[in-house]
């Protein structure tokens, strides 16, 4: 199970990078939730965006002109997504089978600071 996901993790992040639309369709289950933590900083959604479109165009949107690199973050692999060489927010993921079924975005800058120190 972790080869597979791990594999699907490496995937989104190619197809996100990229701005894939099909791919990242694709990739995430019908059903997918992202849920977004900007710490209340940040002008970010607050209720879960629900379904393939909407989180597609959120993980695009995300990635869009930034470096995105897979790296482990609390012992499972994540999406760690860059601008000017700084971390602008970490994307941890819930898997089933070849989907992903949950996004979880951290945007919240006293999170990430320790990710940029």
């Amino acid at each position: 199970m972790t080869e597979e996901r791990d594999t699907l993790i490496r995937e989104i992040g190619r197809a996100c990078e990229l701005g894939d639309v099909s791919a990242t369709h694709r990739l995430l289950h019908p059903a997918v939730v992202a849920l977004v933590d900007s710490g209340g900083d940040l002008i970010a959604e607050t209720e879960p965006v629900v379904g393939v479109i909407d989180v597609a165009q959120q993980l695009l949107e995300l990635c869009r002109g930034a470096s995105v690199t897979v790296g482990e973050v609390n012992g499972v692999l994540a999406l760690i997504v860059r601008r000017a060489l700084r971390v602008t927010s970490v994307v941890a993921f819930d898997t089933a089978a070849e989907h992903v079924t949950r996004v979880w975005i951290t945007l919240n800058p006293l999170k990430l600071r320790r990710w940029n120190s």
